[in-house]
């Protein structure tokens, strides 16, 4: 009893030594007005710019404040003092304001990616002289499909001016407001988001893998302790999953309201699994019933958490249950050290377990409230904390299993001791549980290698699969599907980012005469060196390369004026013209005619009326000698376009 109430005042100790502490790392600013910090942009730039404190604030106690009321003249724009804005839990919206100085002399494109997928208003307000060039309006209150990139962080692409280009958001959520923003180059973010979704698989699958394994378990022990243990594993799966913001971009991207439900209902769950398995595994109903009372209450009160993240407004139960995660831990880990302090050998491995999910629960509970700045530990303390947990926790049920099975043949060792006559048939016994402990353990082995080596061939087949449907079997290029889809994706945006958008049909001219001369694999020799040609030339990023159907290709310009495709088409032109084709011992050659679209998409401008002006054209080209050039006119408002010579 000693021991607990040391226990107990230590906890107390360093819950007030974490206060202090965030006393002193809780301003943001000082009385000083701030100036807006300037982030310069240079062609040689690094992959990415973490923007931390390079930033400035303003505090909007009334969330009524409009954009140009936060920049008009004498707002108390503050300094952020620490290595990264993070209020804390807050009713209060923020401005942030900082100034990127593109010094390549040039329009470069820069994504902002805010890494908290969890705020419920997020804008941004992006000027050059004075004007608005570009906004957004993002938040986890809005449907995923309407972000303008898909990807579990919000991420904003700007397309800087040269020269000063002012960057102005606003953040308001009714959970922490915190802004890590990142600047990062295209190239670099794709490569970094692969990296990050992989990572996040391998943490996936390990919980997924425990899930299981434990599952299995259980279906051969029929210990409760193992329910408990899933549980606890599945609720911290979904609270991860939902906290990074997989769980909206994957499982539920409609279901806004059970995604704001989903953290504080997760975190609730998690206190009701740790609960009922502290006070099972630790046997406190005989150990101590004032011990198990708590623990039964405390997993009362997270059932009734649980059923309060659907009826109470989110500002109050997700402060109720990350406090509550806290008191659940402590009390857990409190225990646990008694019950080892007074002789529970089995007990070592679930206090070293708890400890962990301690730590990592305290410092992330401690930097949603704001006393902890963020950074990478910070931000995964949590996630370290429950994998120990996991794993330990994992250990602590295999050990108590060898702990009963030891208590049980010192038993059986004795009271064979006192009856030689039955030794035979206890070691038999004995014999007979340790191999079926071992036949169990090379079962749930088997099963979990089989199910990831078939996890890995279906993951394969549907990658296989995927590349298949998209791709020409006889040009290697993308085929009608590709180029349909893409063209819809692109259509949007362009429209979305009012940038041009420019389509090339290409069609070789009396294809038929060359199969009925030299026959159907002459023409497909033709085809696939006219492909070869055309895929050399389309290497920009973002450009593609189809085939039409038949003889036809189509080549899609993002981002390209008119000028720009007819510039390329009539060189696709000429050099189709000289191309050579040696086909069993013969030269072919031949030439094509080219229609071309170009035009900034609107909701009134479909992806069938671009391609069916890029038709015209090409018919015109027909028509029109052949072995030549033909353009669409561009498209404006209420006005159908005609073909245009070349």
């Amino acid at each position: 009893m000693r021991h607990f109430v040391m226990v107990l005042g230590f906890m107390r100790w360093a819950l007030a030594l974490c206060l202090v502490l965030s006393g002193s790392a809780g301003a943001q600013g000082s009385s000083a007005s701030a100036t807006f910090p300037v982030i310069a942009i240079h062609a040689e730039n690094v992959a990415h710019t973490d923007i931390g404190a390079r930033i400035a604030y303003l505090q909007d106690d009334t969330r009524q404040l409009q954009v140009n009321q936060a920049m008009a003249d004498g707002q108390p724009w503050m300094p952020v003092a620490r290595t990264s804005p993070n209020f804390g839990f807050t009713n209060n919206a923020y401005w942030f304001r900082f100034a990127l100085d593109n010094q390549t002399g040039k329009p470069v494109t820069r994504f902002i990616e805010l890494p908290r997928p969890f705020l419920d208003d997020v804008r941004l307000f992006h000027f050059v002289d004075g004007r608005i060039i570009t906004r957004y309006s993002l938040g986890d209150e809005q449907p995923f499909i309407q972000r303008v990139m898909q990807h579990q962080n919000f991420v904003m692409p700007l397309n800087l001016e040269p020269g000063r280009n002012q960057v102005v958001m606003r953040i308001a959520s009714t959970g922490t407001v915190e802004a890590p923003l990142r600047l990062w180059q295209p190239a670099a973010f794709y490569e970094a988001a692969s990296k990050e979704n992989l990572l996040a698989g391998a943490v996936f699958g390990m919980l997924l893998v425990m899930i299981v394994y434990n599952l299995f378990v259980f279906l051969s022990t029929r210990d409760l302790n193992y329910v408990y243990y899933i549980s606890f594993v599945a609720s911290y799966l979904m609270f991860w999953a939902t906290l990074n913001g997989y769980a909206f971009a994957l499982a539920w991207p409609e279901a806004i309201r059970w995604n704001s439900v989903a953290v504080p209902f997760s975190i609730a769950w998690a206190c009701l699994s740790a609960s009922l398995f502290a006070d099972n595994f630790l046997k406190l109903y005989r150990f101590s019933p004032p011990a198990h009372r708590l623990m039964q209450g405390m997993a009362l009160v997270s059932a009734g958490l649980m059923l309060g993240s659907f009826v109470l407004p989110y500002v109050w139960i997700i402060r109720a249950t990350s406090a509550f995660i806290l008191v659940v831990s402590c009390a857990a880990l409190s225990i646990g050290y008694w019950r080892w302090w007074l002789g529970a050998r089995f007990a070592r491995f679930y206090c070293l377990s708890w400890t962990a999910v301690f730590v990592g629960v305290s410092v992330l509970t401690a930097s949603k409230f704001g006393w902890l700045p963020a950074n990478f530990w910070v931000d995964n303390a949590s996630q370290i904390g429950i994998l120990s947990l996991v794993v330990l926790l994992s250990f602590t049920l295999a050990d108590r299993i060898n702990t009963n099975r030891s208590l049980r043949i010192n038993a059986q060792a004795v009271a064979l001791a006192h009856a030689k006559k039955a030794r035979a048939s206890q070691q038999a016994m004995l014999q007979a549980t340790a191999d079926a402990n071992r036949e169990l353990e090379n079962r749930v082995q088997a099963r979990t290698n089989e199910l990831h080596a078939a996890m890995d061939q279906l993951r394969l087949a549907n990658d296989q699969l995927q590349r298949l449907s998209m791709t020409d079997s006889l040009t290697q290029v993308g085929n009608r599907a590709f180029f349909d889809q893409s063209l819809v994706t692109e259509h949007k945006r362009a429209s979305r980012l009012k940038q041009p958008l420019a389509l090339l049909l290409l069609d070789i001219d009396h294809f038929k005469a060359i199969n009925d001369t030299y026959g159907h694999p002459a023409g497909d020799a033709c085809l696939r060196a006219l492909a070869d040609y055309m895929r050399q030339k389309v290497q920009r990023a973002g450009d593609l390369l189809a085939r039409y159907g038949g003889e036809e290709f189509a080549v899609l310009l993002i981002n390209s004026t008119l000028g720009d495709a007819l510039d390329l088409a009539d060189e696709f032109r000429a050099d189709i013209a000289s191309l050579e084709v040696v086909f069993e011992g013969r030269t072919l050659r031949f030439t094509a005619s080219i229609g071309v679209a170009s035009a900034i998409p609107d909701m009134q401008f479909t992806p069938s009326q671009f391609v069916g002006d890029a038709d015209k054209a090409l018919y015109e080209a027909k028509h029109g000698g052949r072995n030549c050039v033909r353009a669409a006119a561009p498209r404006l408002a209420g006005v159908t376009s005609n073909a245009l010579p070349a």
